[in-house]
């Protein structure tokens, strides 16, 4: 109930449905101890993935594996608002208590807010050709700490079993240098061709204005992209920008061309479209939609280590292994 809704919600309905009477404060502290038990759980490899590399098979028997990665932020509680907060309770127990009905329980020690409104979390996805098998988790700390994690969860599903290793993300640079360093078992690493796209057609619309020449320009040059054809594109964005005039376009088109540059070894769409395999990194997206979703309601702000806490809940159900983790804490209790 704690990850499908709000927490008053969820204690209303658990009244409803199950009989249990519980505060939505109650309903919070219970979902994100839970939430945190199994991030340590699943961190440390103590829960089994559902599935294993060398099951990820094609229909040529051969088994392919794909992995994902990207940021996302998540709305936070900032200092100011714990400390107004704080000051809020502690006027009302200065109000009960002269009207003898004071809390004799002192309020628990203040917890550190965040210094920014929101802040980024980071997720790591691998999946199969199909989509039909994930195994996904979320952290909260820095890119140094995320390359680890991509490895220990990469040694739960056996990743270097797998006949064919992909890598698809975004291009950003840190995320490209941590998986270098944890995955050596990853013979390609591919940039998302939407996102190359939006690069592409962003430049189109400076240089071009929106009109049609723009959008066969963008056309042309995507074009080249799935044929790999990097030398191809860079004279295009070269010529290009040797042909507008303005400040703006010209920084415009030569962002691009650098943008290409530093990630040429990243466009491999050719052999990769030939061999079947994805050049679009949807399902990471995907994740990291479903994943903050319920950290996203109106007026909802966390503390970053709560926030991934819930991520990792659902992160957990979406790996398959929800029924997985309650039997062994039932065993665990018995």
């Amino acid at each position: 109930m704690g990850i499908g809704g709000d927490f008053d919600q969820a204690g209303r309905d658990l009244k409803r449905v199950g009989g249990l009477s519980l505060s939505k404060e109650r309903v919070r502290q219970v979902t994100e101890a839970e939430g945190k038990n199994v991030r340590a759980v699943r961190d440390s490899g103590q829960l089994p993935a559902a599935w294993s590399a060398d099951q990820a098979k094609l229909p040529n028997g051969h088994s392919r594996v794909y992995v994902g990665g990207d940021g996302v932020m998540t709305p936070e509680v900032t200092q100011a608002e714990k400390d107004k907060r704080r000051q809020g309770h502690i006027t009302r127990r200065q109000q009960r208590g002269k009207a003898g009905v004071g809390n004799l329980k002192p309020l628990p020690p203040p917890k550190a807010g965040s210094d920014e409104k929101y802040k980024e979390k980071k997720i790591g996805l691998f999946y199969n050709q199909d989509k039909t098998c994930r195994h996904a988790f979320a952290t909260e700390a820095r890119c140094e700490k995320f390359g680890p994690l991509l490895n220990s969860y990469a040694m739960q599903i056996g990743l270097e079993k797998a006949d064919e290793v992909i890598c698809l993300i975004d291009g950003a640079t840190w995320l490209y240098r941590q998986i270098c360093t944890a995955l050596l078992c990853v013979p390609l690493i591919l940039l998302d061709f939407y996102h190359l796209a939006e690069h592409v057609h962003a430049t189109a619309r400076c240089c071009f204005g929106g009109i049609e020449a723009g959008r066969a320009w963008a056309a042309g040059l995507l074009t080249q992209a799935k044929a790999s054809d990097v030398a191809g594109m860079l004279a295009a964005i070269g010529e290009l920008g040797r042909k507008v005039r303005s400040p703006a376009k010209k920084k415009s088109a030569a962002g691009l061309k650098d943008y290409i540059s530093e990630r040429k070894k990243m466009l491999g769409y050719a052999e990769a479209v030939k061999t079947g395999k994805d050049i679009g990194s949807g399902p990471t997206e995907a994740s990291c939609k479903t994943l903050t979703l319920r950290l996203k309601g109106p007026g909802m702000k966390w503390d970053s280590d709560n926030a991934a806490a819930m991520m990792n809940l659902l992160a957990m159900r979406e790996s398959g292994q929800w029924q997985m983790y309650w039997q062994r804490e039932a065993k665990n209790a018995a």
